[in-house]
């Protein structure tokens, strides 16, 4: 039989595992309370859940997509959370980027239920995680592993087993650490072909095919050239998660007394600039703008396109 799957946490995540799953024939029952992501997750073909607890009680394997460590404490521990309704044998993916103590934490309250949490953090944003295409890497027990690899493809471009509980999460840290440099190195050479005279659909298309092009610059680099960073159409993350993940980057670093110099002393400094801004809610991107007010050449936001006016109907006058 096919495994049921469950989604607790349908935002842009969750909201994309779930559409792929359904796609590909899995029955996926979800929760999250918001209505409108309810109203999108049914309109797909989902079962929507009055719980997590109803979530855990209906599915084979779980995953979970959330912001912060206390939602995930009340997804899995609350008076309704998985924990509530949780089986021996169930399976539950863990796909938030959350500290490791914060995830351990949530793994021992399931484990006294016998069900097992995968630590499952994923790299991609939100438009890789709708078009199926994001790297899932997981670590824990390798049989819980084994019993939910069949939905991987499913929603998944590509997935590895990394070993232990914790070490998927601090891959993801590192991947995270390098996709601010690509961030901030291309932001640079942005600010420095505009002072140049360079004109910057030229740069975009030859950056494509070069040694200096990657998949930031491939995902990211769009919203960057042309200057769009808070249109909800394009952008692939907001500014506040980034920052989020950089506060985990940097007491990773210090647990392990690594020196990381260029992260610390640049990087995360000038993404806590714009956080403070204003541009929590804006593409990490916008780091470009900071790049272009320091060399004095500022570009204009883009103008939002109006939306005409629905026409009215005539109607007949009476006689």
């Amino acid at each position: 039989m096919a495994l049921r799957v469950g989604v607790c946490g349908l935002g842009i995540m969750g909201g994309g595992f779930s559409a792929n799953l359904l796609k590909n024939g899995f029955s996926v029952t979800g929760y999250d309370p918001s209505p409108g992501r309810a109203r999108k997750f049914k309109s797909a073909g989902g079962v929507m859940a009055k719980s997590n607890a109803e979530v855990a009680r209906k599915s084979d394997v779980v995953i979970t997509s959330v912001a912060t460590a206390a939602v995930l404490d009340e997804v899995v521990q609350g008076k309704t959370g998985l924990a509530a309704g949780a089986k021996k044998g169930l399976v539950v993916l863990e796909a938030s980027t959350l500290a490791f103590e914060e995830k351990d934490r949530n793994r021992a309250a399931l484990a006294k239920k016998g069900a097992v949490m995968l630590d499952a953090p994923v790299s991609g944003a939100g438009r890789q995680a709708e078009a199926g295409e994001i790297t899932m890497m997981i670590s824990g027990l390798k049989s819980s592993y084994n019993k939910a690899q069949p939905i991987f493809p499913a929603f998944t471009k590509i997935h590895y087993y990394v070993g232990a509980f914790g070490d998927s999460s601090k891959l993801k840290l590192l991947i995270n650490m390098m996709i601010c440099g690509h961030d901030a190195i291309l932001a640079e050479a942005i600010t420095l072909a505009r002072a140049s005279g360079v004109d910057l659909k030229t740069f975009q298309k030859v950056l494509g095919p070069s040694a200096g092009n990657s998949r930031v610059a491939e995902y990211r680099g769009p919203l960057m050239f042309a200057n769009e960073y808070a249109d909800p159409r394009v952008k692939t993350a907001d500014l506040t998660v980034m920052m989020k993940d950089n506060e985990l980057i940097e007491q990773y670093a210090k647990d392990f007394n690594v020196p990381v110099p260029v992260f610390l002393n640049s990087m995360a400094p000038t993404f806590a600039a714009l956080a403070q801004k204003g541009y929590g809610t804006e593409d990490p991107g916008v780091i470009t703008r900071i790049y272009e007010q320091m060399a004095g050449i500022p570009r204009q936001k883009p103008r939002q396109k109006k939306r005409a006016p629905a026409k009215r109907r005539k109607t007949a006058k009476k006689t």
